[in-house]
Order: structure tokens, then sequence, then C-alpha cells
């Protein structure tokens, strides 16, 4: 499905479930997805209701039309509790859909005013986009077997990219649906948020990653953004590699004293436009609190009221 983002694409998931369909994420909530969903109804469902609707997390590209499945099939919508939680923040105002809170918070991390403008600018309002959600839905729980069709499928829950993210993994079809949480080419983005400033993350996130090792070596993964891939122990590894390579920047680069915002130029190699830019420096803050939580920096408020970040010297020796 199409998204009005640089990231273009959304891979959402059909399962046959008797005489019906289980979806897997909805697109984002736009009348070119609703579109897409009503002509998928006869060409590719075969006129068969969607039965159930299971959401990996509550991002816009994920979960913004999950009301108008409740309402368009009569589809139940399976969540973990946290996602759902957010996803109905989010709807109503929630502190990390409240975009003032967030640009007071990367002003105060080093942003300047035309980043903040035109970030602004280009996010989109979650209370706008996100449709209401039905009171009552079906709680995933990591761990959790859920039948689909013939098949049992293990919910595979991770943090970092968000707070309870559902991943599918189907032992007998040896298919892993990774959603979000672990992508083929680009890495997952890891923010830390406006409403827990001393968070980490990245570490939940990285902690995350290994509970995908029990899964088998050569499963075929279905992410939700680029394309199906093998090799997830070695995709598991690289990401890894790619955090700690970015932890070693952000540690070197604080030699002198680094906002977040100074940071994304050693983290990120190329250009940002403006709603990138909003990504990019929530992940410097991920990587900044990491390293403080190692006790490898600290973090610290200066007269001018912007956070830096500089090397811990009792650390160093």
């Amino acid at each position: 499905m199409p998204l009005p983002f640089a990231l273009n694409h959304i891979n959402l998931w059909l399962l046959a479930d008797g005489d019906g369909w289980t979806a897997i994420d909805t697109g984002y909530n736009n009348d070119e997805t609703r579109a897409f969903w009503d002509a998928a109804f006869d060409r590719v469902l075969g006129g068969r209701p969607i039965r159930r609707l299971m959401v990996s997390h509550f991002h816009p590209d994920h979960a913004s039309l999950a009301g108008w499945f409740a309402e368009r099939w009569d589809a139940p919508i399976w969540m973990t509790y946290s996602e759902w939680m957010q996803a109905q923040l989010n709807r109503y105002g929630g502190p990390t859909a409240d975009i003032d809170a967030r640009m007071d918070f990367y002003a105060e991390n080093g942003m300047e005013q035309e980043g903040i403008d035109g970030y602004r600018a280009t996010r989109p309002d979650f209370s706008k986009i996100i449709l209401p959600l039905p009171i009552a839905f079906r709680r995933m729980m990591d761990g959790d077997m859920v039948t689909i069709g013939d098949d049992d499928w293990q919910v595979i829950t991770g943090a970092g990219h968000s707070p309870e993210h559902a991943a599918l993994w189907c032992a007998k079809r040896n298919i892993l649906i990774s959603g979000d949480q672990i992508l083929p080419r680009i890495s997952t983005n890891v923010s830390l948020q406006c409403n827990e400033p001393d968070g980490d993350p990245l570490r939940l996130y990285l902690e995350s990653l290994e509970k995908f090792r029990p899964v088998a070596s050569d499963a075929l993964v279905l992410p939700s953004h680029d394309r199906p891939f093998y090799g997830l122990h070695d995709r598991i590894d690289g990401l890894g590699q790619h955090h700690e390579e970015r932890l070693d920047a952000a540690y070197d680069a604080c030699a002198t004293p680094q906002t977040a915002r100074d940071l994304i130029p050693y983290l990120f190699h190329r250009t940002l436009d403006q709603h990138q830019l909003g990504f990019a420096i929530g992940e410097a803050l991920a990587h900044a609190n990491y390293l403080v939580a190692d006790g490898r920096l600290t973090k610290q408020r200066d007269g001018d009221g912007i956070i830096r970040y500089r090397q811990n010297a009792h650390a160093a020796g």
C-alpha cells in the first residue's frame, strides 16, 4: 500500500482464516488506501470478509484505519495492550501527540527554529489521522499462540520502536511477520520520546532483537517495509553492529559538548528533509541516553537551557 512519506509504501498481509481472512495492519488513513482495500475485497479477497484485524503497533501507517476495519467488516481488533493504549492517547491528544510539547523537547535538545518550524509543518496530526477505535479489543501478549486457519502463530513482542510491538512466527510454515521490528535494509527508527526524557529505548530495542534468536535462521521474514528476505540471524547481527558503530560515533563526538541536534551529522551521513529530521533527533537522543545509562556520557542542562552531552571523564579512566 502507498504511503505519503519518503518511506513510500507499507506491506500488509492477509492470511486465509476459515471462510474469511485475518489482516495484519491497515495502511494509512486516507482515501487512496481505503480505495485499495475496497478494490482488494473483490480482486484479492474473493468477496470473503476480513474476520479479524491484527495490528502490530500503533503507528498511523499500521493502525490508523483500524476503526474503519471494525466498522466496514465488523472485524475484532487484536493488539497488545500498550499499543492499544498508545493509539488511544494519540487519537485523543496524549503527550506523544502534543506537537507543542514535542517541539519544546526538540528545542531544549538543540534543534534550531528553522528545523522546528519545518518539522511542525510536515508532521501529521495523529488525532486527525487515527480513526476512533472500538471500546473493546482482543489483547495479545508475548508468547501467545494464535490459530489462523490451520496454522498456529506465536506472538513475539518487542520494544524500542514502539512500546509493545507484536510480530508473528509460524514454525510450521517457517514464516516470521516481523512488522517494523526487523527490516531488511534500513534500521528501524528507535527514538526517545518527550514524555520519557530519561528513557533508554535503544537498549530495549536491542534486547528485543534477541527474542527472535529462537526463530529458525532460514525463516522467510515478511517485514512491513521493503521486500521479504531470508537471513534473519545475520540481519539481527547486522543491526546490533550498526547501533554499536553509532554509539561509538556519538561517544567520540562528545569529546566536546554536543546537543542531540549536533550529533545528527555523526549518525546520519546523508541529507535529511524536515520530516526526517524529527526522526533523526529522536534517534540521536536514544543513542546518547544509552551511553548515559552506561556511564560513558553525562547529560547536563547548561545555563542557556540547552541539554548537552559530554564524555564522562571518570568512565574514561
